[in-house]
């Protein structure tokens, strides 16, 4: 790898050797057009040629599990959006301006209208115009697009304005893709590699929680318990949005940032008053999600922090009858039973009839909560590998995709 110099280009500074292409200039954008639109009612579970629609784009890949399919005379009525491998996926509808590349493509496929095809007139250089969709100079393209507006539509006329930076040779352009195909590959086997582990883990939990495998030495009996003998749904006083802030003291978690980064707070001194006066979790406590994604679960850390009421709840007992490190997987397994208005939510009679079967002997539920968190730590382990092979990837995005470190032989 070498350094290179730089010229200034309406894009900023690129390499000398290298060109601005667009969209516009270098690109053919087709989409379904609007009388070929589909219904729903056309969406198909199985079948032969794969729908593909903005939710289906993840990752800058396409999620083949989960494509409707249509009928053969759909997939056949234009050819401009039969996909093709390597293909440039743009969701213009949703959450626009999600790249997916098409790879590894498994049976025929075609779009419905929320998505763009865009693929290089020359041939040549598709693999690497696609390298530019999922570069930063894309992502800044569309935050431009997309400031200070309530844009919920990607249209044509705009995406054909898109221009990006890359070497005119197309070797070079063939190495970066390798490049960055390799990560993609690792990536992609730990992705495998902890799904394998999760599946097994949910086998495990499915034996040693319901007592259809029992542990060596162990044999007193299993009882079943309502959730409501065994403690008291609990949850926090409710604060209201005036008493928040954008910066504080203490987090305030609301269902939208349950189990990630707050972004809310409260002052320490209604923290302090408001724990004080009204039920909080201990530490070690189980919250859980009710409202919502029902069920997501938060080992409460002890540190300063407030929980949105009846949205995020925990379960009050003393660990005599079931321990805290025993119900946070007993949790994963619960079919709840909730009441479906304009959202699922898990009112408290829901909650406390939640019949669980639980080991009499606490040594029991010590043994089996061990077990499956060491498998949660071997999960955890793998996570961080891909996170940092996700973070590598990154690097050498942004160090290959804008030429500041250029592959050679």
């Amino acid at each position: 790898m070498i350094e290179t110099k730089f010229k200034q280009t309406e894009i900023g500074l690129i390499p000398e050797d290298w060109e601005v292409f667009s969209v516009g200039k270098d690109c053919i954008v087709k989409a379904r057009i609007g009388w070929q639109g589909l219904t729903t009612s056309e969406y198909l579970e199985t079948g032969e040629y794969a729908l593909i629609t903005s939710t289906d784009i993840i990752d800058g890949s396409i999620d083949w599990k989960t494509c409707y399919f249509v009928s053969k005379f759909r997939y056949e009525q234009d050819v401009k959006i039969q996909v093709q491998e390597n293909d440039i996926l743009i969701s213009k509808d949703g959450t626009i301006g999600k790249v997916g590349i098409v790879r590894n493509q498994p049976f025929p496929a075609t779009l419905n209208s929320g998505v763009f095809v865009i693929r290089a007139k020359n041939d040549k250089k598709q693999k690497g115009f696609s390298l530019a969709f999922v570069s930063d100079y894309f992502r800044e393209f569309i935050n431009r697009l997309t400031a200070g507006s309530t844009i919920v539509h990607l249209y044509q006329k705009d995406i054909v304005h898109f221009k990006f930076p890359l070497p005119i040779d197309t070797y070079e352009q063939q190495r970066i893709a390798t490049a960055l195909s390799d990560i993609d590959a690792l990536i992609s086997a730990l992705n495998k590699k902890i799904e394998k582990k999760k599946l097994i883990k949910q086998g495990a939990m499915q034996q040693l929680l319901t007592g259809q495998k029992r542990l060596t030495g162990f044999s007193e009996p299993w009882v079943e318990k309502r959730l409501g003998e065994i403690g008291n749904l609990s949850m926090c006083k409710r604060i209201f949005q005036e008493e928040t802030s954008e910066s504080g003291d203490v987090p305030f978690f609301k269902i939208g940032t349950f189990g990630q980064q707050a972004d809310a707070y409260i002052s320490s001194t209604k923290y302090e008053k408001f724990k004080q006066m009204y039920r909080f979790p201990v530490k070690g406590s189980i919250l859980i999600s009710a409202a919502g994604t029902i069920g997501r679960t938060v080992v409460y850390d002890g540190e300063p922090a407030y929980f949105q009421d009846s949205n995020i709840v925990w379960l009050a007992h003393d660990e005599e009858t079931i321990l805290n490190a025993v119900l946070y997987h007993v949790y994963h397994i619960v079919e709840w039973n909730t009441e479906n208005t304009t959202i699922a939510r898990l009112y408290n009679d829901n909650f406390n009839n939640t019949v669980i079967n639980i080991p009499v002997s606490l040594s029991e539920q010590a043994a089996i909560a061990e077990i499956l968190s060491d498998m949660d730590k071997e999960i955890a382990k793998w996570e961080v590998k891909r996170t940092k092979c996700e973070c590598i990837k990154q690097g050498m995005m942004q160090q290959l995709l804008t030429g500041k470190i250029r592959l050679t032989d």
